[in-house]
Order: structure tokens, then sequence, then C-alpha cells
């Protein structure tokens, strides 16, 4: 809240007299001229200028003031000012303080309140100068019962009351007319946080003096240069803690400020002006000494002091010959100095100096005479500077010239010059050594002229273009700046290639007069990237182009046919169960099968189409121009029936059956990722539905691609989570109908997409490799059931699990088995362990020790798809197989081909043989059946018998308990 207009005058009044009254104020008092010049008010600095007590005689001027003593002085005095008004008068001599220079006080006449009264100041005192004292603005203040306040707003100082608000920020109360001029043009500053009023180059400086000043009980002095640049104003700041009208008791200070930007500039810039003389003069690296007219010492340098060893304390006063550091060197140099004394002329002179640590030291010697303003000379000023290291620089650079003449005649790398008019001044026997042609013949022709040269020289056409290098050294000339280029040219060892780069040559003058040209042969490094170019586009086992060559075509073929109305085609090929080519006869021989097959692909693809290996076992070709799908299908069905008429591989004849994904551009994508993509798709899907076939992209695989991807993010989940369900298809005898047994196959319950079924998830979880995990825990489900079974079933019932081939490349396979039986305290009497044929194909340490480490264990091993691998019939007399399963392909044509039942009977009589149990899986008729048990197969599963349920229903059904 302010206060109001008697407590605002009253807080003026007090603020005044607080600062006339303040230490730092000019010399002020107040005299009546009705009462004989009494003095009615003193201010500090008043009393201490004439040597005042604190509590001074009312008649102390006239008693100091030498006339005062005088009556009618007094009355003369008393009547001028009252005429002149403000009257100007110099201090006696008697009474000055400061005696250096003049000083005056300042007589203002003025009347308020019914009387006159007389204001005195002293000007150009030692303290800050009051001025501008007007008496008409002092009689205003006091006709208004404010007399200090007019005196404040009539001083040259800029005065402000602050004061700190409840958050300790310093705020401002008021502020005299000068001080306005800094918040201008702001009328009113009451109540505003200083900090608001500043810069913001300096916020962050003031707000630590407020700091200060919070915790401060006494005067505060600082310095700041208010402004944005570094040429804004300076000034000092002087804050004195006071009390004034403060009824909450909050911190207050008057401060005064004072423009002192120039001192400030004159010192600094005198101060810098010394000490850049002082920095020049003490670290010059020469010998800097003053000498008086009769030789001596006056100042010696810090290399003074390194140069002879001597210190400054001993060194002034003496002549050199009294004490020198140099040697015999002294006597010249106290000469040169006398001389420069009498004749007052410079002398210089070189001189060999004794100096410590080193020999053999050459200075130049200076000794300049020094004059008065009258012309007398006053001294001698000795510089000495060291010319060894110009000596030795210039032995350097005749050894360096000479080291660089043997580097450059002995360079790998051909060096020459050129004039300004691009012709040959030198050549390095590099450069003759590979054009073998003497330098005589080639100095003074141009890149030009020596290309057709040589041409002509080595039996080759001459280009009639002027050469680039004759090109880049007129750029070189013209430009003055560095440049570089590749170059060919014939020369004795056939055509070679150079990197050149090309550097101008300036002479003392800094003007151009030559170029040097470097080369470095680049032929061997040419040959190498292009090598290395042709290996990154090109498969090494079959020479042909390779993934990336083929996007970079089909990238092409976009831009080109985008433009016209043709379409395009990508067809991949792949190489069904190449896998099991490579585990059968090893990898050697599948590299040998590639490369048959990419001569057979080299000879069936048309020119205009693009033939490359993209994958380990997949082939691409670019179909340049397609008319429609029925003509691209009739092409990809061209080639793959070329593929599949016996290769011969290694002096045998083999049959490989392809799979063909096939995409169109634009019909089936837009972009080549797309591209590639589908057709990569449409392969998969081949793969998967049929072997051997071709199938175009659809939208629908991009649907399976996707599902495909859901699977592959989810299954590490569910098998942490435990979403897999063991379902059993029981066996059935054919004879009496009884269960004997069941296969285990595994369901998982997906959360969003509900049941899938394995061959939606099988392959892809063989991919992550985490088949192993998923039959682990179908074995641990199986054997929670069948330990409370046990007791139930016969021993010719058997529950079968199936093992993936990968699970055999586990090191831990039978301890995990054990493991699981051990936790579920099952025995494996009624438990099968079923495999593939392509377990025994599988290149593993110790396969056949596991095998038969199982079936010592007790398990009985199971065949399964027997009949549909690549594997010989050995296979089933070196390991202990208990039971073949009949693949379901040849029960399925059984009622229709007599080829099936022939099969069928041969395999039923092998195992007999061979002792070994037949179940037929996949039998869905009655007639399959009885053909079966005509054979003499016991045991048949399929969906005649019962589709596989869920091993919960499965005991249910049976009358089999369940678990807790």
């Amino acid at each position: 809240m302010k206060p109001n207009n008697r407590e605002s005058r009253h807080c003026i009044a007090s603020i005044t007299e607080a600062f006339l009254s303040s230490s730092l104020g000019a010399p002020l008092f107040i005299l009546d001229p009705s009462q004989d010049l009494e003095v009615v008010f003193t201010n500090p600095p008043a009393r201490r200028y004439f040597d005042l007590s604190d509590d001074p005689s009312c008649h102390w001027f006239i008693e100091k003031w030498p006339e005062g003593i005088s009556a009618q002085w007094r009355q003369a005095f008393v009547e001028q000012v009252r005429r002149e008004q403000k009257s100007y008068q110099l201090i006696p001599e008697a009474i000055q303080k400061i005696k250096a220079s003049s000083q005056e006080m300042c007589f203002i006449w003025f009347d308020a309140q019914e009387a006159s009264f007389i204001a005195a100041v002293i000007l150009n005192s030692d303290t800050h100068v009051l001025g501008n004292f007007e008496p008409k603005a002092i009689q205003n203040a006091l006709e208004l019962g404010d007399f200090y306040h007019s005196i404040l707003d009539s001083l040259h100082d800029s005065i402000g009351l602050f004061e700190f608000d409840d958050q300790n920020s310093l705020r401002v109360v008021w502020l005299n007319e000068r001080a306005m001029r800094y918040v201008s043009p702001r009328t009113s500053v009451e109540e505003e946080l200083v900090s608001c009023l500043l810069f913001d180059s300096i916020k962050s400086s003031w707000l630590g003096l407020e700091n200060t000043l919070i915790n401060s009980t006494e005067s505060v002095s600082c310095s700041f240069m208010l402004g944005r640049e570094a040429s804004d104003n300076v000034f000092e700041i002087y804050f004195y803690p006071v009390q004034l009208l403060n009824k909450s008791k909050r911190k207050q200070f008057i401060a005064t400020w004072y423009n002192v930007t120039k001192l400030y500039q004159k010192e600094r810039a005198e101060t810098q002006q010394r000490q850049d003389f002082y920095n020049l003069v003490e670290n010059s690296p020469d010998v800097i000494v003053r000498y008086d007219v009769s030789g001596r010492r006056t100042y010696v340098n810090r290399s003074f002091e390194l140069s002879t060893g001597l210190t400054r304390d001993k060194a002034i006063g003496k002549r050199p010959l009294e004490y020198a550091g140099i040697g015999a060197s002294a006597a010249k140099i106290q000469s040169n100095v006398l001389k420069a004394v009498t004749t007052g002329m410079p002398v210089t002179e070189r001189v060999l100096i004794d100096v410590k640590g080193r020999d053999n030291v050459i200075h130049e010697i200076r000794c300049i005479p020094e004059f008065d303003k009258q012309g007398t000379t006053t001294g001698v000023l000795l510089v000495a500077r060291d010319f060894t290291d110009q000596e030795l620089a210039i032995q350097k650079t005749e050894n360096s010239e000479l080291k660089f003449r043997t580097l450059v005649e002995n360079s790998p790398d051909f060096i020459s010059r050129y004039d300004l008019n691009c012709q040959l001044l030198y050549g390095n026997p590099a450069h003759t050594k590979l054009f073998a042609c003497p330098i005589e013949q080639m100095l003074g022709q141009t890149p030009t002229q020596l290309i057709t040269y040589l041409h002509q020289r080595f039996g080759h056409s001459a280009p009639e273009n002027v050469s680039i290098l004759e090109d880049t050294i007129k750029e070189v000339i013209c430009t003055k700046l560095s440049g570089e280029c590749e170059i060919s040219s014939p020369t004795a060892l056939g055509q070679v290639f150079s990197y050149v780069s090309i550097t101008p040559e300036f002479n003392l003058e800094g003007e151009l007069n030559s170029v040097l040209v470097v080369g470095r042969d680049l032929t061997e490094l040419k040959a190498f990237q292009e090598k290395v170019n042709y290996l990154s586009k090109h498969d090494p086992l079959t020479g042909l182009p390779n993934r990336v060559d083929l996007l970079e075509k089909v990238s092409s073929q976009l831009r080109q046919t985008s433009s016209s109305s043709y379409k395009f085609g990508l067809l991949v090929i792949g190489v069904d169960h190449f896998k099991s080519i490579n585990d059968s006869f090893g990898y050697e021989y599948g590299d040998s099968v590639l490369k048959a097959l990419a001569l057979r692909l080299q000879t069936v693809v048309p020119k205009s189409s693009y033939l490359a290996r993209i994958g380990a076992d997949e082939f691409g070709i670019l179909v340049a121009q397609v008319i429609d799908r029925i003509g691209f299908s009739f092409e990809a069905a061209r080639i793959r029936e070329a593929l599949s008429l016996p290769i011969r591989v290694n002096g045998q004849e083999i049959v490989v059956s392809v799979s063909i994904g096939a995409c169109i551009y634009p019909d089936d994508a837009q972009e080549i990722e797309d591209l590639v993509r589908y057709a990569d798709s449409a392969l998969f899907a081949a793969k998967s539905s049929q072997r051997g076939s071709i199938c175009f992209y659809s939208n629908e695989l991009t649907e399976r691609a996707v599902e495909r991807m859901e699977i592959r993010n989810s299954l590490r989940s569910a098998l942490k989570n435990r979403e897999f369900s063991v379902y059993l298809q029981p066996k059935i005898c054919l004879n009496d109908g009884k269960m004997m047994g069941a296969e285990a196959l595994v369901r998982w319950y997906h959360p969003t997409r509900g049941l899938l079924m394995p061959d939606l998830f099988i392959p892809i979880a063989e991919e992550l490799n985490l088949i192993s995990e998923i039959d682990m825990q179908v074995l641990d489900e199986l054997c929670r059931y069948l330990h409370v079974w046990q007791a139930k079933l016969l021993p010719e019932q058997g529950f079968a699990v199936n093992l993936s081939a990968l699970q055999f490349y586990r090191e831990d396979l039978l301890s995990t088995i054990q493991e699981v039986m051990q936790r579920r305290q099952c025995i494996p009497d009624n438990l099968e362990l079923e495999i593939t044929e392509g377990v025994l194909l599988v290149h593993c340490e110790h396969l056949s020790q596991k095998i038969h480490h199982l079936k010592h264990l007790g398990f009985t091993l199971v065949l399964d798809d027997f009949g549909t691998g690549y594997s010989s019939l050995s296979y089933l007399s070196r390991y202990p197989i208990d039971v073949l399963k009949i693949d379901r392909s040849f029960i399925r044509d059984m009622n229709h081909s007599s080829a099936s039942q022939v099969l069928v009977k041969t395999i039923v009589s092998m195992a007999q043989n061979l002792n070994m149990k037949v179940v037929a899986e996949g039998v869905e008729e009655t007639k399959q059946a009885e053909l079966l048990s005509s054979y003499g197969v016991k045991l048949a599963q399929g969906f005649l018998y019962s589709r596989p349920i869920p091993i919960a229903q499965f005991a249910q059904q049976y009358d089999l308990p369940t678990p807790n």
C-alpha cells in the first residue's frame, strides 16, 4: 500500500536528509542571513571538510571564512547573494582541503515559509559533486513543505529508495528525477521489481547483488556495466541501509549511482596500454636492455636473463664489462653503446655471443639512442636478435631440398611440373619409366600433346579431345586452387589408370609460376574395385547376378515400364527338399546341384529375361515383357518342365523338382519391395500346398503372411503361458475294434484366433527353434495322464509322442526326457516315440547312440510317414525300429491305385520279416480297412474311427482316470 501525501513528504524528507548526511555526499550547509549568517544545517562531509565537531557552533562559518569576522563584509555578502540569487566564490586557500586545484563554493538564496536562507555547496571537491541548485526549485519545494524533495530532484546524482518485499525481491519505493531517466519512457515505477527494469544481460548478476544486500547490515558498493554491449555505460552504485516509514520493518536501502564510463574507459585504456607494452617487451624473444648515458643498465627483459644467466637484480646498474655473462663480446657491446651515446646515431653489428648452454650463437645487436624533449641523449636502447636459427634454417633448407630431390627422384609416384602454358618442365624417373620414353622427348609438351604422342608410340588411335589433365591444370592456374582428377593413358605396361593431384606453386612474391602434378598408379586398385563390384552383384558359386543386382534390374524395369504399356513379371524358383539333399549327400553335392541348375536355366531363360541367384536354393527370373497372366504362366511352366528333366551331377543323373512363385507388375504390385515380397510369398505358398507347383500371388497370400507373422510373434508367449493342448487320436485293432493306444497331437488355443491346427504353427516353431520346447510340453502332459492310467493299460497299448529332427541336435535330449519322466513318475512301458525318416538323415554327432539309448531306456520306437523320404532301406536294419507307420498318401490311393496296393503289401511283408509292427494312418473308409486287414495289418488310425480329441475327453470316452 502506498503512503498518503503527508507520509510521502515525510518519507522524501527523510530520504534527503539521510542522503545529504551520508559520507559520500558533497559538503553542504545552510545559513540564516537574518541571524548574522548562523549555520542551521551541516552535513557530515561539510563537517569533515571544515574539521568541525558533530555538534558545531552556529557561528562556525563566519569564524572559518577569513572575511567573516567583518560585519561590513557579511552585510555586503548577504546583499550580493540576495541580488544575484546564486553566487560563486573561490574558497580561500587557507581553508581549502585540496590544494592541487581551485575549489568554489556555490551560495544559493531562497525565500521559504516567510523566511530567507542561503544554501552553500562546495563544487569541484574530492567528493561527488552536487550541482544545479536552482533557488526557484528550492523555493517551490519549501512552499510545498518539501524542501528536501526539491534538493534531491535538483541533484546530478541518481538517488532512489528501495525495499525488499516478502519474497526478498528488491522493489522501487521512490526515484529522483535524475534516476527516472534510466527507466524512461516510464513515468512511475513505484512498487516495481528492480530486476524487471534491467537488461537481460545483467539480471543474473543483479540477483546475486540482491542476495548480498538481503544478508548485509552495512553499506554495499559495486560496479555494473548497464547495457547489452561492451561499450555501454559503467556505473558505481552505493547502497546505504535505512529505516524510513517502514511499519512492516522490511529491509530498505538508499542507493546512489554515478556514471564513471569515461574514467573507466580511460583507466582501462591506460592500464591495457601499459600492460601491452610490458607484455610486448617482457615476452619479446629479443634481448632488450636500456642503458643510461654512462653505459649502465637501467632495465633488462626476461630474454636477457635467459640468454646470459644473470638475474635482473644483479644486472641492473652494471656496465657490460663489469657484469656481462656473455664472454668476450661484452667489450664490443659496451663500445657500441657508448658510441650511440656520443654520436646520437644507431649502431648495428652482428656479434658472436656466449649464451648459457649454447655454442656459436650469432646475435644482431642494435643500439638505438633515446632523447628527451630538448634533443639531449638520455640513454640507449639495445635490441639483440638471435640469428642463429636463421642460419640453421638456411642449412636445413638446403638439406631439405636435397632430401626432397632424393625423395622425388626415387618416388614410385610419377611427379611432374608444368608451366603456366601447360608445358612439361620436369618429370621424375618414375614418370619416364611409366611411359618408357626419355624425358627429353616429353619436355615442352602439353598433356594433350603427350597423350597423342603416347597413343601413336604404343600403336593406338589418338583421341581428338583435350585431355582431362590439361583441363584440370588450366582450372588450377585460373583459380589458384588445388585440383584432382583421374586419367587413363597407354604405357609400356598397357592401359594405366592414375589418380592425379594438381597443386599451384608460387614464388617468394606470391605469384603463381608453375603447377606440380603428382600421379599414383591405380590400375591394380581399379581392377580390384571392379572385382569387388562384380562380387557384390554376382553369386560366387554360379556366376549369376545376385539378389542385389536383380533388385536393381527390377527397379530399372519399373522406371521403363511406368512410361509404357508393357507389363513385366518376376518368377522366384525354389528347389524342393534342397535341405534333404544337403543333409543326405553333403554340401558339396548340393553346390554341384545348384551349379547344374544354373547352367540349365541359362540355356532355358531367353536373353530378353534376366536370371539371378537370389537365395540359398532360390533363383529369380525377371521376364521383361508380359502380355497377360496366361502367357506368363506358360513361360513359368516351360521353365519348370525344363528343370524337371534329369540333370547330371558328378557323373550321375538325378531328377530335381522345383516350386515357382510368380508376380506381375503392375497387376499384383506397384512397388519394387512389394513385387519381390509377393513373389516370395507365392513361392512359399507353392511349397506349402504342393511341391513342384506354380503359384501366382493373390491378396490371400498377403493375409497368410500377416497371419504367419502374428503366429511368430505369439509363439514364445504361448509356451510361457502353456497355451498348447494335447489331443489323442486312438489306434484301433482291425480284428476286434479295441483301442490299442493313441498318437499324441498338439493343438494351440490362441487367445484371439481360437483353436489353431499344427500345420499353421509347427513349421514356424521349427524355424524359430521352438519345436523342442513344444514337444517337451506335449510329452510332459501325456506323462501326467499316463501316470494315473498305467494300472489300467495293457502292455501292448502304446501312446506315441512325436520327436522332431531338431530334437536330436540337442545335447540334453536324453536327460530332458528322463527329467520329465521322473517328475511325472511315469514309466516308459506304454510310451512310444515317433520319429520320421528325416531324423535318420540328421547329420549330428552320436545320432545312432542317442536312438539306441532311447531304446535301452524302454521306449518303443516308431518310424512315422514311412515311404515318403529319401532314406535307404538299410536304415531299418541299422536302427532298433519297433513300428512302421505307413504314410496316409498310400492309404488314400489304395481304392483306385493298384500300385499303392502293391506298395502297402510290400511294406507289410517287409515289416513282418523284420519283426516290426505296422500301423496304417489316415484310414477313412471301410474298404480301406478291409484291404489292410487282408494284407495282415493289425492296427489303424484315422477319421473312420475317431478324429483327434482332447486328452481329458479321451480319458472319459475310454473310462480312464483323470489326474488331479
